[in-house]
């Protein structure tokens, strides 16, 4: 019996650090937001020097809040591996700018954030979450967005 009560007192614990923490969301530790928004290569880079990864768009698209088209599982098309050409960028992956937040994790409007999946159309640019309207778009590998990677 003291084993048990053990083991839910450790559970609960671990449970408790995670929601304190606030990073875990969708089954995936979060990083903190990145200081500085950088390319998608240094964004690659800054990821794997901590030991974690860019998100895929999937995976982004799951801490997207208040607006249901871009909400992993929505209208918008933008799946990884599945629709990653620019055509898969509809109407439905964006919303009208009115919700206080779409970020789950508290990322404001005028954040971004890079994904791991490119455009399978055209590789020079990669798939990106913008908060100012929940939008899942494109922008070229070489503009400066902001990063949180997971683990």
């Amino acid at each position: 019996m003291t084993k048990y009560l053990l083991l839910l007192a450790a559970l609960m614990l671990t449970v408790a650090c995670a929601e304190d923490d606030g990073n875990f969301y969708a089954g995936l530790e979060w990083t903190p937001l990145s200081e500085e928004s950088m390319g998608w290569e240094p964004a690659m880079e800054y990821c794997e020097a901590m030991g974690a990864r860019l998100p895929n768009i999937n995976e982004l698209r799951k801490i997207i809040i208040n607006c249901p088209g871009s909400t992993y599982g929505g209208a918008c098309p933008a799946f990884h591996l599945d629709c990653l050409e620019i055509d898969c960028e509809t109407a439905d992956c964006f919303c009208d700018g009115g919700a206080a937040t779409y970020s789950a994790l508290g990322d404001g409007k005028t954040m971004g954030l890079w994904s791991s999946s490119s455009r399978s159309d055209y590789d020079t640019f990669a798939w990106y979450v913008g908060f100012g309207n929940g939008g899942v778009s494109t922008i070229v590998k070489g503009a400066h967005v902001h990063v949180r990677c997971v683990r």
